[in-house]
């Protein structure tokens, strides 16, 4: 099961332009759409990463989905193409909780602008769908800088390489953008993605496991 506070952990400074653009500027939406997103890696699709202080107490983690799967299975509209054992784990009631003009934008930008960015960044064809691909990589605030999501990714890592996938993530957050080059992953370059509410930008980055 989902930790019982990776949600509360997430929002607990949502300073992110994409949960702005994405919640059509509601914050208080933030922690729907977290689970919305979670549970199916979690429970369905994907592979969770996890770190815990010495009472147990999550302090950070990673989710990633392999090859062959995607979150929402969507290639060309979220809300058209989200398998629906997904879709009930909490994605429908996030999308029945957003303003119209954010219902239009979300599918729209996490469906099309979005993936179509990251293959032209990346140089390859469905990048998230063909990649074990990074959703989350959350750390809390009082334990950056203790190597905690680099203890994470090389367990992601070895996993990868064993199986001779290439890993792939984006940041939308200027403050990782550093972080990821260190953790050993290629900066395939930079797009902006104009919302309604502001414009946000996202990192594209790559590793290659079977040329290490």
């Amino acid at each position: 099961m989902v930790p019982s506070n990776v949600h509360v952990q997430l929002v607990e400074k949502p300073t992110d332009p994409l949960a702005v653009a994405l919640t059509g500027g509601d914050i208080s939406l933030l922690p729907v759409l977290a689970r919305a997103m979670i549970k199916p890696i979690a429970l369905q699709i994907g592979d969770m990463y996890t770190a815990t202080d010495e009472n147990g107490k999550l302090v950070g983690f990673q989710a990633w989905v392999p090859p062959g799967r995607l979150l929402f299975n969507t290639y060309e509209s979220i809300s058209s193409n989200c398998k629906e054992e997904q879709r009930k784990l909490g994605f429908e009631d996030y999308l029945s909780q957003l303003s119209d003009e954010a219902k239009s934008y979300c599918p729209q930008a996490l469906g099309k602008d979005f993936p179509h960015a990251i293959d032209v960044l990346a140089g390859m064809d469905q990048t998230e769908l063909n990649t074990y691909w990074c959703n989350f990589n959350f750390v809390a605030e009082d334990w950056w800088q203790k190597g905690i999501s680099k203890a994470m990714t090389e367990l992601a890592y070895r996993k990868a390489k064993a199986n001779g996938w290439t890993m792939a993530l984006a940041t939308t957050h200027i403050r990782n953008v550093d972080i990821y080059k260190r953790l050993g992953f290629e900066l395939k370059g930079l797009r902006d993605f104009p919302s309604p509410w502001n414009v946000w930008q996202a990192w594209i980055y790559v590793w290659k496991t079977k040329e290490d």
